[in-house]
């Protein structure tokens, strides 16, 4: 976490818009909390403990999300007054940090640390980028026209850059939030009955 926040403080110095930086740093902060709250091995051996208890699957995934985004946002707003961006900027980057938490939950819970390392990847190099600078493109093609579907439905971060401003970025962070919440909590239930 420290080295992300070093790149991105580094970034931030050479160029790289500050509203930007907020919402990477809430995204890949997002992904890198999920990985160590829900996708290392020795997590599986902790829910598997925490279920003989008395609580629930969804109880388990909302507290890992919560385990998650709390640093994420945290790291945001500390980015965001190192680089003098502003309270929108904090909150655009932490609605960010909601909704790809809620994503990285899920592919961190299935695919462990490996999907967790491709999500991240995703969101460093493709999540900032509008649909329609790949659709634009001429003869767009099958894989772009995907990834642009993907960009459009997924929790991509051009849609959060008018999040204070914007009731449907809000609306669609905790759409992803919750969604990613209740399909880890079904992948913690199927562990438990394994």
């Amino acid at each position: 976490m420290l080295l992300l926040v070093v790149a991105l403080a580094w970034l931030g110095q050479h160029g790289v818009d500050s509203l930007t930086i907020a919402l990477l740093a809430g995204a890949l902060a997002a992904v890198i909390g999920a990985e160590h709250t829900i996708g290392q091995p020795s997590d599986r051996g902790a829910i598997a403990i925490a279920l003989t208890h008395r609580t629930t699957p969804l109880a388990v995934a909302a507290g890992r999300w919560l385990g998650a985004v709390v640093p994420a946002a945290a790291v945001t707003c500390l980015l965001a007054v190192t680089s003098h961006a502003g309270l929108e900027a904090a909150i655009a980057g932490s609605i960010a940090a909601a909704a790809v938490g809620g994503c990285a939950l899920v592919v961190s819970s299935v695919g462990g640390a490996w999907g967790a390392a491709v999500l991240f990847l995703i969101m460093a190099a493709a999540g900032a980028v509008p649909p329609e600078r790949i659709v634009n493109v001429s003869a767009p093609g099958f894989v772009r026209l995907a990834a642009a579907s993907a960009l459009e439905l997924g929790p991509a971060l051009w849609h959060y850059r008018d999040a204070t401003r914007d009731i449907g970025a809000v609306l669609h962070a905790l759409a992803w939030a919750g969604l990613g919440v209740l399909l880890a909590a079904g992948a913690i239930d199927r562990r438990r009955m394994v």
